[in-house]
Order: C-alpha cells, then structure tokens, then sequence
C-alpha cells in the first residue's frame, strides 16, 4: 500500500490522452453502462457562487464508480467566463483520486483536459448513437471556445467523413481564432450570421455556450433530421425541449439548476418529455429518435466520467513513470 500521492500537471495529462479519442469515447461509455446499473455512488454537484455575481461559479462534483474500475475521487471545476477578455482560459480544474483501501488522496490531476475531454466524449458517444447517419459530412458548433474544440476533436473520431463545420458565435474574432487553433487537413470552415442559417447548414450541432438563460427559439428552423448536442445545457428555450425528442445523461441530475431541461419540467409539471437516458440509448432500450422530432442530448456532467477517465490516466502514468510523487503528503 503505497502512502505517496502522485501530482500530473496538464503537460502530462495531455502527452497520455494524445490520440486516444476512440479509447476515451470507450471509458465514457462503460462508465455510463456502470452508472446505470446501480454500480456507482454520485451525489448532486455541488454549486459554489458569490453574491452579487452572477457569473462566476466552481463546482464539486464527487463520485464512485464501481466494476473494473473501483475508483472515487471529486473533481473541482471553476467556471470563470471573465477570464475570456483577459486571455486566460475560462474554467479551471483539479480532480483528487482516494485509494478505496485507506480513503487517502493517492493522486492530484490537472483537471481542466480530462473534464474537457470527458464532456467532448460524451457528445461524440451522443452524437454516434442518436444522429442516425455516420457518413455525416456536416456540424455546426454553436460557441467557439475550447469545448467545442475538443468536441469537434471527438466527433471526428466518430463521424470520419466530416469535411464542413459551421461555426457561430457572438465574437466575430472567436470564430476567427477557433479555425486558427483547429487546423485540420480536409475540413473547410464557414462562419454563419445566426443560428437559423447554421441549422439551415447543418443537421448535427453541438452547443458550447456560456449562456446562463435560454435564447434559442427557432423551433421552425428544426426539422426531424436534426440532433442537438445541448453541452451547454441553457441554451435552449423550453419551447424547443417540449416538442423534442430528449435524451439525458441522467434525469435527477440534469433537471436542476436551471437547465433547459430543468426549466422545461417546471413549466410542464411533469418529466414525460424526456425519453430516457444515454445508457438506455446504447443499449437499445429507448429509440434514438422520435418522429417527427428533433433529437436533444442534455448530459449534466457526471463526476462518475471525470474519475474513471482520471483513473485512466493514473495507470498510464504509474506504469510509464510520469509526475511528480509527492512523498511526505499524508500526515
């Protein structure tokens, strides 16, 4: 039993998550598999504001995931969308890791990758099981920030005949910057002037958004072919949930805090316009699509996938050697 605790700085969570796209998409899905059948402990999240600002927000979010992977741990996320105009990269993030034999901290995790990149597979895992067409050639990313970079990374892995990405975002310079940082061979990049034409373009859209209220009304611009990768989570008015086909990650965690989804049940009083889970979508328990409908994916981000893509990268990184082992950490 080993007492020290290993500290992976960013640099090094990313060296071991290079190229790995279609093995993490894998770990997301067995660990939503896990969760839904009951091998999992994962309390709400945990909201930390300020008062008199309504922007700025960390949150906590602790879980334990059973099976093959046995891990618990929680990760610390800040969501600072102010840092934009300073340069600085919008959220932040630690995950801690316990060893189930003692509870002691047993690793440290820069944690705003592995967060990144466990949202971005989630969306891909999403978008293959519901979109219904994976000789997909078009998406549209509604905001241009890191997510939706990471998110256009993964779904890459899923839909190999992308070659058209339609961007939207408030800042004309963000949409800019995103094609510049996003470089890939075979994919043309076409900025839109709105969401109806974006939708017009494109029938799988993914949104990455900072908003905190819904602004997205333009039921007509959707059809029954589109999919909706609502990773922002309040983007969409409820008008547009209500008349979607809704899949979450889980039901009890994503109908809070003012989700479109969350918002859409206090408007209906009820819960019946969700369709049922990701896990139930992988299994073929609940149909991908409706007709007649739109599909919308609205995962909370459960801290069940931050730590079992951490304990990922805590093998990688024992067996390879890499971090720095903190040997007189534990009292």
């Amino acid at each position: 039993m080993s007492e020290n605790v290993l500290v992976l700085g960013n640099g090094q969570v990313k060296d071991i998550l290079a190229g790995r796209e279609k093995e993490v998409i894998d770990i997301i899905q067995r660990a939503y598999l896990l969760h839904h059948e009951g091998q999992s402990s994962l309390p709400h999240s945990v909201f930390l504001r300020f008062p008199g600002n309504d922007t700025d927000r960390i949150i906590g979010l602790p879980a334990y995931l059973g099976g093959e992977y046995g891990v618990a741990g929680m990760k610390w996320v800040s969501s600072f969308p102010g840092n934009i105009k300073k340069g600085v990269e919008r959220a932040s993030a630690a995950i801690f890791l316990n060893d189930m034999a003692t509870g002691r901290v047993r690793a440290i995790l820069e944690g705003s990758l592995i967060s990144a990149q466990r949202t971005a597979a989630s969306a891909a895992l999403a978008g293959g099981c519901l979109h219904g067409d994976p000789a997909e050639t078009k998406v549209g990313l509604v905001g241009c920030g890191v997510i939706n970079g990471q998110i256009l990374r993964f779904l890459r892995a899923v839909f190999p005949k992308l070659e058209r990405v339609y961007l939207y975002d408030l800042d004309d310079g963000r949409m800019d910057a995103f094609i510049a940082r996003n470089p890939y061979e075979g994919l043309t990049y076409e900025k839109c002037g709105g969401l109806p034409e974006l939708f017009g373009k494109a029938k799988l859209a993914a949104f990455a958004t900072t908003a905190g209220t819904p602004y997205v009304q333009c039921l007509d611009a959707l059809t029954a072919e589109h999919t909706l990768l609502g990773i922002s989570l309040r983007d969409l008015d409820p008008v547009i949930i209500q008349h979607s086909h809704n899949i979450v990650d889980d039901l009890d965690h994503v109908c809070r805090e003012k989700t479109s989804i969350h918002l859409t049940y206090q408007k209906l009083g009820n819960a019946d316009f969700v369709a049922g889970n990701i896990a139930d979508a992988v299994k073929g328990t609940v149909p991908p699509r409706a007709a007649g409908k739109p599909t919308v994916y609205s995962p909370f981000g459960l801290g069940v996938l931050d730590v079992a893509l951490s304990q990922f990268v805590y093998e990688k990184a024992r067996a390879a050697g890499v971090g720095t082992v903190i040997e007189d950490f534990q009292p």
